[in-house]
Order: C-alpha cells, then structure tokens, then sequence
C-alpha cells in the first residue's frame, strides 16, 4: 500500500500512483480470482468480460480462462448484492469453516 508520511505534499503524480497502487494494479501478492474477489469485496461486473479483465489485472498470472475455471467452480459468484447491479462476490464459509 502507498502511504505518506503527514508533512508530505503530492503532486498529480503521487496521486496517480497511490490510486493505482492501492487497486492493486502496480503490483500484487493475489494470484487468484478468488482472492482479488476477497480483498476488494465485490466487483461491479455488469460487463462480464470486462469484470473479468479487472480481476486479471490485480493478479499474477492470471489471465481469462483461470477466471472462468474460478467462476465455473464456485467460488466466486456473478450475483445482484443490494440493486440490480450485477458484482462478483466471493465464497466466504469454505466447507471446513463449515464444519467448526
């Protein structure tokens, strides 16, 4: 995560790249679907292609069809969270979480 000290003046620059470091998009510990899913909560995925290539972006790795094999197994799901805005949203409760 990008982070500054309070004394510390940004410029357009640093804005620029706290954002896209934060999203994840300059660097990432993810390498699955799942996960980027997990970190960031949900992910607005009206377009589903283009919810697809925003997961991809935030792993190493990760490209379209490792996205669809997260997706075809569960454990992320495509679904209408609180509007009729499609997100991806991921598994919370595994079958071992289950079981405790």
């Amino acid at each position: 995560m990008f982070l500054l000290n309070a004394e510390e003046q940004l410029n357009d620059n640093d804005v620029a790249h706290a954002r896209l470091a934060n999203q994840r998009l300059t660097t990432t510990e993810f390498t699955t679907a799942a996960e980027v899913v997990e970190w960031l909560v949900a992910v607005q995925a009206q377009e589903y292609a283009g919810a697809k290539a925003a997961l991809g972006l935030r792993a190493r790795g990760l490209d379209d069809a490792a996205v669809e094999r997260t997706f075809n197994a569960g454990e992320i799901l495509r679904t209408h969270v609180l509007r009729p805005t499609w997100h991806f949203v991921c598994l919370l409760y595994t079958s071992d979480a289950a079981d405790e």
